[in-house]
């Protein structure tokens, strides 16, 4: 009994190639072919080595898919279609073959094998086998025992997946560098994406993807942070997280500015006025920030059309604050309160300044006289109907005071001036066809009346 097993063994290990390697020692390696990419990866200790690119088969069944062994190895084989003898440069199988055990066969029909076609690798071109680069399968020849599992198959997942979902056990080391660096290759998409946003020059697409990139960027520390080795991690800190930390430092001020602005926005449709106007002051210091951290860092610029985007939207946002301001005013205009006229004037004159300056920053002069036709025009035209009878009141103010407190003299001084006021304030309302301030010119003849009564 023991011949017979004996020979029976004799004769399996003959049709593998030579002799039989024990199953602990094929435990320990994984290839896996994925056609779907065309790149065989080689598991070894517990950890992926090394990635080929490879050949596969011209038409999608050609090459098999499935779990199979590398059964023989073979050095120098003949291409025995064509007679060609093994070694020679014009064989297609290369100098190298690892056979394996597809489709019942014995190794010697499907392999994986070098090839006199280099740029064949890459593509579907072969009959059924898998091509390497010569110089690469002789590399991996030898590392590569007999009954090695190999697993062939389309996918889009991760080889480190593949193989764990076939029963490979990673080194716990390395799956923590390969869960590191799966994530890392993420955040190199993430980056390159956010980087072809920037170069659109949209800061709206930008803005749409900052979230996406800061969480892959986090998510990709806290994986780093947790792999063995200082040196892993330097290496994968500066393949990974150093480009995504600059692209992000590089755009965080801008999007900063946009968000803000986004939520001034929404302040100033609810008429939160001093909300707005203690956000706007917010955004003034990041702006200024952004400036000093760009000269620190020494990033480029951003796209023009990013900074001028911000800027139109500022120059909106206190053309906004301008509009709630002048319709207050004009209401008060309509109830010929000219006390509320009084007290709001000067707050108006300083919207109006403010909203021009940060129109004069916008790009392009048909912007700009876009923006002042919508915000600035409205706002002058409320103020001009009332610039006389503003400024009538207060020097009456001041006539009234110099009369209390005695100086005559002086008070009509001031009540010439104010004759020539009233004079001039109608000839303005004639010249600009403006409505005329009945109510409000009454009354300020009638104190006129009185004062002049007093100084009589």
């Amino acid at each position: 009994m023991k011949k017979i097993t004996l020979s029976f063994v004799l004769i399996f290990s003959f049709l593998l190639g030579g002799h039989v390697t024990p199953a602990s020692a094929s435990g320990e390696q994984l290839l896996i072919v994925n056609k779907a990419i065309n790149k065989l990866a080689f598991f070894n200790n517990g950890k992926l080595v090394r990635v080929f690119s490879i050949g596969t088969g011209r038409s999608d069944d050609l090459t098999p898919e499935g779990t199979f062994r590398v059964v023989t190895k073979i050095m120098n084989r003949p291409y025995y279609k064509d007679n060609i003898p093994g070694g020679d440069p014009r064989n297609p199988l290369g100098d190298r073959w690892l056979g394996l055990d597809a489709r019942g066969t014995y190794g010697t029909t499907y392999a994986i094998h070098g090839n006199n076609n280099e740029n064949s690798i890459g593509h579907y071109v072969s009959s059924g086998c898998i091509r390497m680069h010569n110089s690469e399968v002789r590399w991996l020849y030898p590392q590569v025992n007999k009954m090695t599992k190999a697993v062939i198959l389309k996918s889009s997942e991760s080889f480190e997946t593949i193989a764990k979902k076939n029963g490979y056990s990673l080194n716990a080391d390395y799956s923590r560098y390969a869960a590191a660096d799966s994530q890392g290759k993420i955040l190199f998409q993430k980056t390159a994406q956010y980087q072809t946003a920037v170069n659109t020059g949209s800061i709206s697409k930008v803005n749409g993807l900052y979230d996406g990139l800061t969480n892959e960027l986090k998510k990709a520390e806290s994986l780093i942070g947790k792999v063995s080795g200082i040196s892993n991690r330097d290496e994968l800190g500066k393949k990974y997280l150093n480009p995504a930390k600059k692209t992000v430092e590089r755009s965080i001020y801008e999007i900063s500015q946009f968000r803000l602005m986004n939520s001034i926005k929404a302040d100033v449709s609810a008429k939160n006025s001093s909300k707005a106007e203690s956000k706007l002051q917010t955004l003034n210091r990041l702006k200024n920030r952004a400036v000093q951290i760009k000269k620190a860092g020494g990033y480029p610029p951003l796209p023009a059309p990013i900074n001028r985007s911000l800027e139109s939207q500022e120059a909106s946002l206190y053309g906004m604050m301008l509009q709630i301001r002048t319709a207050d005013y004009n209401k008060a205009i309509t109830s010929s309160n000219l006390i509320s006229i009084d007290s709001q004037y000067n707050r108006v004159s300083a919207a109006i300044a403010q909203t021009e300056k940060q129109i004069g920053e916008v790009y392009g002069s048909a912007n700009r006289d876009s923006l002042l036709k919508l915000y600035v025009k409205p706002a002058k035209i409320a103020r001009e109907r009332t610039i006389y009878q503003v400024s009538m009141h207060r020097l009456m103010n001041k006539i009234d005071a110099l009369v209390k407190s005695g100086s005559t003299s002086k008070a009509a001084e001031e009540l010439r001036k104010l004759e020539r006021l009233q004079d001039r304030s109608i000839e303005i309302q004639k010249d600009l066809g403006y409505p005329l301030l009945k109510t409000i010119d009454e009354s300020l003849n009638k104190r006129y009346i009185e004062l002049n009564k007093k100084l009589g």
